[in-house]
């Protein structure tokens, strides 16, 4: 019998699992790695062999499904043979994963011979999806090629009851690659624990880990390297010694996820007693995103000192992708820096995730989650993605496979980032022909141009897709649906009348989309200034309610009212969010994407929603505005005032969402959108449409905001090839 095994099977430990299981059971034939597949063949008991090796799977092994065909076995003995290119449909490509306990404990026992060798890993743990070139995942085709192993690496290599049978990226200090500290003269200066002692005197440094590099340091000189890194109020993500630690700086929901081979970094809550001294890595943020140790690297920095958590943060040029060559590493305005021999096949950052309660939402898709798939359709698509939160999804063979995160891709390099990863993603799973692209409807979105062009290349036809409508789309897609009413709000998206859409209710289905509410429009003055500047956004909306506003005077005034007519509106839940932010105290300037809205989430956990404001629906508009100029005036505490404003405004678009439903005869109610990551904003509409007998989809596996986007162009272009 011949058994053809797709799912996650190279690279976990798969074909020495099957190799056990036909030994014990006295079987003969062989078992074969075929690129996008494994072939077993065996001379019977296939119940029991499949029985059994579903109960042995590794750790990292999925099957997904199993083909039998007749076949004469032709051996004396069951072996392993050598891999084959095959095809590469429908391969699965393992993803990064932390290292496992047997290979920590090894690591930390002086008398074995991997005793504080940073680069341990097996065949359940370590570099996979960031070592890969190409397929089938073989030595050869991986960034340890240079490294030919020795014989004790061998000998571990070749033994089928080794953990290590067949683990391509194992490697010992005698063979493996090395860690060299320099400092910026680029002049040696030891390795990991003179590395460690500087960490521990307070230098700021840049370390090199499998699919990037990390600026870190400890947590007492962050106002220095804000200083350095010229971050004044961006959060840092810090890594903790272990969940003990991480308990005592935040409240931690989904411990499961947190400690899981993946490890992301979740944003957590902050605990009341830590507030304070953890504002200086999270500014004016209710929560902090912590993850845990997951390479050789990170488990012997907290070994070889007494710190307990440390800065670790993406090591790039502001608004440029991570870091990855160690040339490039000396660029950055710092004293020293720990890298590595080893090249990075492919570029991935942390993961970064929050916890809603049970629900997960996915900010950041990258390390440990990519390249996993969703199923989909046969057909082989693209969803080009949008430009802030850079990302390509492209399916093949009823899978579609979104990419790591890309970044802004109106920065250069990250355009080039997105081209190698387009090239790669497309090599790693055989898409040889693209049927249709999907693009944003946004003229100067540089993912539209990118798509364009390689629906030129492929022949392929294009569909702009309205932003919203993707998002809404993407919902589909995950809860396998026909049709939605969607909540999509978020900063921005091109609408299809020309203005910015952020704050709607639309009906969609695969062919079409039906705006069914929106958000008050008002003024973006000066079009992108206004979202670095939010108190152009207050004055805006002020000025539209109350036809007056004190925000500015004089010179400044008569400028913005002159630009108010000709001005790009919005209906922005987002932008909305920046104006209350502003004309609340909590934050007056934009540093970072997002910032004023999630500062301002730090007055809604504190807040008493003790007073309803008035918003009606007339025409399809949601007046907002008439109530925010309303709340900026109140004697209430601003606490309360910015949660009972934004209770109002947020059941009034539960209550369109239901109107909606209702009209359109369906049952499914959901939200996307970054403005969907607002816990407290999440809370309250979810509540309100629980009350009256409505579940509200949620984001599980696709991000919430526009890295999301793709997976949704790519399901109604889907439709439509």
């Amino acid at each position: 019998m011949k058994l053809v095994i797709k799912g996650t099977v190279q690279g976990v430990g798969f074909r020495p699992t099957v190799y056990r299981v036909a030994k014990n059971l006295g079987l003969k034939g062989y078992v074969k790695n075929k690129g996008s597949e494994v072939e077993v063949v065996i001379d019977g008991k296939v119940k029991e062999f499949l029985k059994k090796l579903k109960d042995d799977l590794p750790p990292l092994a999925e099957i997904s499904y199993i083909e039998r065909y007749e076949h004469e076995v032709s051996r004396d003995d069951f072996e392993i043979v050598e891999s084959s290119s095959g095809g590469r449909e429908s391969s699965t490509i393992p993803v990064d994963t932390a290292l496992c306990d047997d290979c920590i404990h090894e690591m930390k026992d002086k008398h074995d011979r991997r005793n504080d060798y940073p680069f341990i890993n097996c065949t359940n743990c370590g570099a996979r999806y960031s070592a890969i070139y190409s397929l089938p995942y073989d030595r050869d085709k991986t960034s340890m090629e240079p490294f030919p192993m020795c014989e004790d690496c061998l000998k571990e290599f070749e033994s089928p009851l080794d953990r290590r049978f067949h683990a391509q990226t194992i490697s010992c200090p005698r063979c493996g690659p090395t860690y060299t500290l320099y400092d910026k003269k680029k002049r040696k200066m030891g390795g990991i624990p003179e590395f460690c002692i500087l960490l521990e005197s307070g230098d700021i440094a840049v370390a090199k880990r499998w699919g990037g590099m990390h600026i870190t340091c400890k947590l007492e000189k962050i106002p220095d390297l804000r200083d350095k890194y010229s971050r004044k109020e961006k959060p840092f993500a810090i890594m903790v010694r272990d969940v003990e630690t991480a308990s005592r700086y935040a409240d931690i929901q989904r411990e499961d996820v947190l400690t899981s081979p993946r490890r992301p970094i979740m944003l957590l809550e902050k605990k009341d007693q830590k507030k304070e001294s953890l504002d200086h890595v999270a500014p004016g943020l209710p929560t902090v995103g912590i993850m845990l140790p997951y390479t050789g690297l990170h488990h012997l920095i907290f070994e070889m000192t007494d710190l307990d958590a440390l800065v670790m943060t993406s090591a790039n040029q502001p608004g440029e992708p991570m870091i990855m060559k160690n040339k490039k590493a000396f660029e950055l305005n710092l004293d020293y820096f720990l890298l590595h021999d080893r090249k990075i096949a492919n570029r991935v950052d942390d993961s970064l995730i929050r916890a809603h309660g049970k629900d997960l939402a996915l900010i950041r898709r990258a390390r440990g989650y990519v390249p996993e798939y969703l199923k989909f359709e046969e057909n082989t698509v693209m969803g080009a993605g949008a430009d802030q939160s850079g990302c390509i999804a492209l399916s093949k063979d009823g899978k579609l496979y979104p990419s790591q995160y890309l970044g802004d891709l109106g920065v250069y390099e990250n355009k080039y980032f997105y081209k190698n990863t387009f090239e790669h993603l497309s090599s790693l799973i055989g898409v040889d022909d693209i049927m249709g692209v999907g693009v944003d409807l946004h003229p100067k979105y540089q993912s539209r141009k990118l798509g364009m062009k390689y629906a030129w290349e492929h022949d392929a036809e294009v569909f702009e897709i309205q932003h919203h409508w993707a998002h809404g789309a993407s919902l589909m897609l995950e809860y396998d649906l026909d049709e939605i009413v969607c909540i999509a709000v978020d900063g921005t998206g091109y609408g299809d009348d020309g203005n910015s859409w952020g704050g709607e209710i639309l009906y969609c289905d695969r062919e079409k989309y039906q705006r069914m509410y929106h958000l008050e429009y008002f003024s973006l003055l000066g079009g992108e200034k206004a979202v670095e500047d939010p108190g152009r956004l207050a004055y805006a909306a002020e000025k539209k309610a109350e036809g007056k506003s004190d925000i500015f005077q004089g010179k400044k005034a008569r400028i913005f009212d002159k630009m108010m007519s000709d001005s790009v509106k919005t209906s922005s839940y987002g932008r909305l969010l920046d104006a209350v932010s502003y004309v609340l105290d909590v934050c007056s300037k934009r540093t970072y994407e997002g910032e004023p809205a999630m500062k301002l989430e730090t007055l809604l956990y504190q807040g008493d929603a003790n007073k309803k404001y008035h918003v009606p629906m007339i025409n399809g508009e949601i007046k907002t505005l008439k109530a925010f100029a309303e709340m900026k005036n109140d004697p209430l505490r601003r606490k309360d005032k910015a949660l009972s404003y934004i209770t109002s405004v947020s059941e009034a678009l539960a209550k369109c969402a239901i109107l909606s439903a209702e009209k359109k005869g369906t049952e499914f109610i959901g939200i996307s959108g970054g403005v969907s990551y607002n816990r407290p904003i999440v809370k309250i509409i979810k509540g309100y449409l629980r009350e009256r007998g409505y579940d509200m989809l949620v984001h599980k596996k696709v991000p919430n905001g526009d890295m999301g986007v793709p997976v949704g162009q790519a399901f109604i272009a889907s439709s439509r090839t």
